[in-house]
């Protein structure tokens, strides 16, 4: 158990690193931008001409992708916390109940459709189809007469690979837009704009606070269900409510910026190695390092391979991928 003076540490160096790296990814990019150069040009009074493409850059490009990258590694962290703990499984992330597949269908249709555009297009299909997926799976779950958290994580894996099937099939069917269902398929925040990000931010705000009032359910559903129930809890209302909050924001975030997997998994893994397993301190430190993580992931897609950019679920599953390995090499040695 981690004391107090060393969380506090760790909530310091966390958001001075979670500033740094917002700026240095405003300033890293195809178009070199100076800040102290920029806040010159302010303070000195040049012209507005002067300051108007390097303000035109930091706000209307850089800063969203900030943001958003920001509050989709928050709620793919915390909700990947919650997750871990409801489902007492390490290996366990936001998408297990089948909420990237649903997301992935909706936005093939609407791409096939030629809904490409608009603020509503893409997303409103995607966060609609990860939210009929999520429903799909609990009515399937629970029409089992069964609140057991394994059975909603059968549920949903199966879920998963016939929602995959359909967009497989979609993609032969359509081969002409394949290039674009792919591409938003991995990731990216490369077309966000503030009216999105007034759209996600309530969302993922409000799913944060109602994920750290739980985080006293979430340590006792952490010690089994059985032990839960003896402590006055009910189970599958908790388990319920927390998956649905989680699963809320994940969509929501999902429809936005695509999928962009292994954060929820990796961050909240590494996150319990540095402050144990109290979801108190747990969750707030995952949504941190969340968006960190996807920040720097998003500044590394855009600028590695200039004047091109590469989705950020490629970034992400680089990192991701060889973690997930070593989580299974540590789970198999500490059962031998």
């Amino acid at each position: 158990m981690i004391n107090s003076a060393k969380y506090k540490w760790i909530i310091t160096v966390t958001l001075i690193a979670l500033l740094l790296f917002s700026c240095l990814a405003l300033v890293i990019g195809p178009t070199k931008v100076h800040l102290s150069e920029l806040w010159q040009y302010i303070i000195t009074g040049s012209s507005q001409e002067e300051i108007t493409g390097i303000w035109q850059v930091i706000t209307q490009i850089r800063l969203p992708r900030v943001v958003m990258a920001l509050l989709a590694g928050t709620a793919l962290s915390a909700s990947g916390g919650a997750f871990q703990s409801v489902f007492r499984n390490p290996m366990s992330d936001p998408y297990v109940l089948g909420i990237s597949s649903g997301a992935s269908v909706g936005a093939t249709i609407a791409i096939v459709l030629g809904l490409q555009a608009g603020l509503f297009g893409i997303p409103i299909f995607a966060f609609l189809g990860a939210c009929l997926s999520l429903v799909v799976v609990y009515w399937l779950a629970f029409s089992l007469r069964q609140s057991e958290q394994n059975t909603l994580l059968l549920a949903g894996i199966a879920m998963s690979f016939m929602l995959g099937a359909i967009v497989s099939l979609l993609l032969v069917i359509h081969r002409d837009q394949m290039e674009s269902i792919i591409f938003w398929t991995l990731g990216g925040f490369n077309a966000i704009s503030w009216q999105q990000i007034w759209i996600v931010t309530p969302v993922v705000v409000l799913s944060l606070i109602m994920l750290f009032k739980y985080s006293k359910d979430l340590n006792l559903l952490a010690m089994g269900n059985e032990t839960a129930h003896s402590l006055g809890i009910n189970v599958k209302k908790k388990v319920g409510i927390i998956l649905l909050i989680s699963a809320l924001s994940v969509s929501i975030v999902v429809a936005y910026s695509g999928v962009i997997g292994f954060v929820g998994l990796i961050v909240p893994h590494m996150a319990r190695f540095t402050v144990g397993a109290d979801n108190r301190k747990l969750l707030p430190i995952s949504a941190l390092w969340g968006g960190i993580f996807l920040i720097i992931a998003d500044t590394l897609a855009r600028t590695v391979v200039q004047p091109g950019e590469l989705p950020v679920g490629s970034i992400t599953a680089l990192f991701g991928a060889p973690y997930f390995f070593f989580i299974l090499i540590k789970k198999s040695k500490r059962h031998v």
